[in-house]
């Protein structure tokens, strides 16, 4: 939750067609060789090069808290798979900050994909006098000395803050200064950004409460997403009305963005944002899975278009989820990831979902997005026993459980503040040493 006002790419391979009932939703996950800083990505993504596409219409130092998983969301048995459920897991590479690193800078460079710039990180846990966690407290972070603030926002789930300021074009920082709201007061602390967790101590947090609720989808439509599309069809009302359990009456718009590839009969289909619900259930009824034919799309092109949406400011909650199983083409991977800095400098939280058949490629772009925004890396598993098999995500630690259960904690994670996590019955299996989504050694 990240509140503010203010490639694995097969060139020539052809495109596999999947078959499976599995929802896949995938963004591209990190990019590198040269580590790019704000500077030099503005100045290349400036190039002809790489030109902005147009639009188209570490542990936790406090325990975190965990709320129960919510009713009706389907769960099973430990241990025993679901035949017929599409199964997930996910990483928040945020807590995992260190090895994402380590993953990064290898990736980087087997890929040949370029690399965000994450040194000097602004990593903050805002926690109140009983040393609990304190989500939605408002903040400000200034460059020492300067009169005005590089960004702004509200701590997120379990009060956490995570912040890249060379991303946010405030280059490489030190120190920064935070300065925290609550209960009208002001607290101030300069804060080291050596990727140790500060924690922060503010007056009694009244807790979070979101105003708005702006969620936004993009889907690649080509031809092998056909069974993804019908699965979010068919299982998006259930999503939305299970999640907003975690924040009664919170006011919401749905916004979709469909994309394909250059040649198709549409590369970017944007749909803006509406309150109705079943206005968006008949935008989703009315798109069919067709087009591609090769590996990449226009992903970049269409992450653009959801960026520069109308989103709301002030104290709620905007979420992209990127549903595809293939990356842009490799000259759009450094458009792809500016458009996760300029997401994360309007607090807009991308969760990319990687669907059957993703690759490396997309794996690394879609986590990088991700980590720069505040979201979390998503991806379908095998453990369903439908459809085609699904690469092994290079990640320590996740559990597995079914995707709409996944999909409806993530959503009332944001909502609430408080890290929502599977019950034990609801984890069909495990990998590695998984707490409360940090990967213990």
């Amino acid at each position: 939750m990240v509140i503010v006002d203010q490639l694995n790419v097969q060139t020539g391979q052809p495109r596999k067609k999947f078959i499976a009932i599995l929802l896949g939703l995938s963004v591209l996950a990190g990019c590198s060789v040269p580590e790019i800083s704000d500077f030099e990505m503005g100045a290349v993504l400036d190039g002809k090069a790489a030109s902005e596409p147009p639009v188209v219409a570490e542990e936790a130092m406090v325990e975190p808290m965990v709320l129960p998983a919510l009713p009706d969301a389907g769960t099973a048995s430990t241990g025993a798979s679901r035949r017929g459920v599409v199964t997930a897991g996910d990483i928040d590479d945020g807590l995992n900050l260190d090895a994402f690193k380590r993953y990064q800078s290898r990736a980087a460079k087997d890929l040949d994909l370029p690399r965000a710039n994450l040194l000097t990180p602004v990593q903050v846990q805002m926690v109140g006098p009983d040393n609990r966690p304190a989500p939605g407290v408002s903040y400000t972070l200034r460059k020492p000395g300067a009169p005005d603030p590089f960004h702004s926002g509200y701590s997120g789930v379990d009060g956490r803050i995570s912040v890249f300021p060379a991303s946010l074009g405030a280059n490489r920082q030190s120190k920064v200064e935070l300065r925290a709201f609550e209960n009208g007061e002001e607290v101030l602390r300069k804060v080291l950004t050596t990727g140790e967790r500060n924690r922060v101590t503010v007056p009694a947090s009244e807790g979070w409460t979101p105003d708005f609720l702006d969620l936004v989808f993009v889907f690649d439509t080509t031809g092998s997403m056909g069974d993804e599309l019908a699965w979010l069809t068919k299982e998006f009302a259930g999503i939305v009305r299970q999640a907003r359990r975690a924040a009664p009456g919170v006011d919401v718009r749905y916004g979709l963005v469909a994309y394909r590839d250059v040649g198709d009969d549409y590369e970017v289909q944007n749909y803006g944002f509406t309150d109705q619900k079943r206005e968006m259930q008949s935008w989703l009824r009315k798109l069919d899975a067709n087009g591609g034919g090769d590996y990449p799309e226009a992903a970049d092109r269409a992450l653009h278009a959801a960026v520069n949406l109308d989103w709301r400011r002030g104290k709620g909650e905007r979420i992209i989820f990127h549903i595809a199983d293939a990356p842009p083409h490799k000259q759009g991977a450094l458009s792809y990831v500016r458009a996760a800095q300029i997401a994360a400098g309007q607090n807009v939280q991308i969760f990319g979902l990687g669907a059957s058949g993703v690759g490396a490629e997309s794996e690394y772009l879609m986590r990088q997005a991700s980590v720069l925004s505040g979201g979390r890396y998503l991806f379908l598993t095998d453990d369903s026993g439908v459809g085609n098999s699904h690469a092994e995500p290079d990640i320590a630690c996740y559990r597995v459980t079914a995707l709409k259960d996944l999909l409806v904690r993530v959503l009332a994670s944001e909502l609430s503040g408080v890290r929502n996590e599977a019950t034990d019955s609801a984890v069909l299996r495990e990998v590695g040493n998984y707490a409360n989504g940090v990967c213990l050694q």
